[in-house]
């Protein structure tokens, strides 16, 4: 390949429960442009599932290992969960998930709110836990792996960013970035109790920038940034705070982004490597704000094969067009207008 027509990007990958199927498909067509190839991926929950799902498979197997350990995994998912929850009691709780009401669910989620998942789930059962293990040999991931990972969990006391990097990658790590506290126990690392990495930094940027030496950053987004319209019922506000609730750190990391490159832009202090490195920052987005905004939080509890395949197709229509509008951007300069999106 001509070095000269290669475009080397880091991926930055939201978490989003089964609406990850979405960030699946933008892999899937970006992995097909061989003019793009990759230097650092980071992700949260889902999206570091993903993301470790396309390191494992890129050193194993190259671009084509990595669209086939991603397929494997979600297939699995839509097929095994499908399993699990195929009795009548969880049919009912997890789907549909945009009807009017939701009895069997709501109940569950209200449960959760005056029950921890000590008595909720007292043997802590995990199956995604055992699904992802079989799905992803670390050993590929923590030696001689062709991309840099950092993975987002939440440090329950403190509330820190934890960012868990290929040398530090486990079973235990992953499920740590997923771990939603009202459903499943603190996941522990070396005498360390950790949350769902979407609390604080879904999914972090800052890393990309100061541990990666490419420029480029494509964020894949399953949250909506904004909605339409104030939410005035019950349910529109309950998933309107959810969404901010693993928004608000990704949403603050791109201000300060957005605002130092603006600051610097105007020349109002002298130039040193940050401000430099700052400055050389490209970002890019791809989502589709109408499909996340169609679908209700419950959905990402949603594992039918149906639903999997359609976020699926979605995001490989979104990279597509993505590719075909920003393509030529890559290296040059940012295809979003960042203070525009988040100052």
């Amino acid at each position: 390949m001509n070095s000269k027509n290669t475009r080397v990007i880091n991926l930055a990958l939201q978490g989003g429960g089964s609406h990850g199927a979405f960030t699946w498909g933008v892999l899937e067509r970006i992995l097909e442009e061989e003019r793009i190839e990759f230097e650092g991926i980071s992700g949260t929950s889902s999206g570091a599932i993903n993301a470790a799902a396309f390191a494992y498979g890129l050193a194993t197997g190259g671009r084509a290992g990595a669209r086939e350990a991603l397929r494997k995994l979600w297939e699995r998912v839509a097929k095994e969960f499908s399993e699990i929850f195929s009795g009548p009691f969880y049919m009912a709780m997890l789907n549909p998930f945009n009807d009017a009401e939701h009895p069997a669910l709501d109940t569950y989620l209200s449960l959760t709110k005056t029950f921890s998942p000590f008595q909720l789930n007292p043997m802590d059962m995990n199956p995604l836990r055992n699904l992802v293990a079989e799905s992803i040999d670390f050993r590929y991931i923590q030696k001689d792996c062709p991309v840099k990972l950092f993975i987002a969990a939440t440090h329950v006391r403190t509330g820190k960013l934890k960012i868990f990097e290929n040398r530090d990658l486990s079973i235990d790590a992953l499920m740590a970035s997923a771990c939603l506290p009202s459903i499943h126990r603190a996941v522990e690392i070396d005498g360390e109790s950790y949350w769902d990495g979407g609390f604080a930094g879904n999914p972090p940027v800052f890393p990309l920038i100061f541990n990666c030496k490419q420029n480029d950053i494509v964020i894949v987004l399953v949250h909506p940034l904004e909605i339409n319209e104030m939410p005035v019922t019950a349910e529109e506000i309950q998933q309107r705070t959810s969404e901010l609730s693993f928004n608000t750190a990704f949403l603050r990391e791109m201000r300060a982004i957005a605002f130092s490159k603006k600051i610097i832009d105007k020349d109002w202090m002298p130039s040193g490597k940050l401000e430099n490195r700052m400055n050389e920052i490209n970002i890019h987005i791809i989502q589709d704000q109408a499909l996340s905004l169609q679908y209700n939080f419950r959905s990402r509890y949603n594992t039918l094969p149906s639903f999997i395949d359609l976020f699926h197709k979605e995001g490989y229509a979104a990279a597509d067009v993505w590719l075909e509008e920003n393509l030529d951007r890559l290296g040059k300069k940012s295809s979003v207008d960042l203070t525009a999106l988040f100052c």
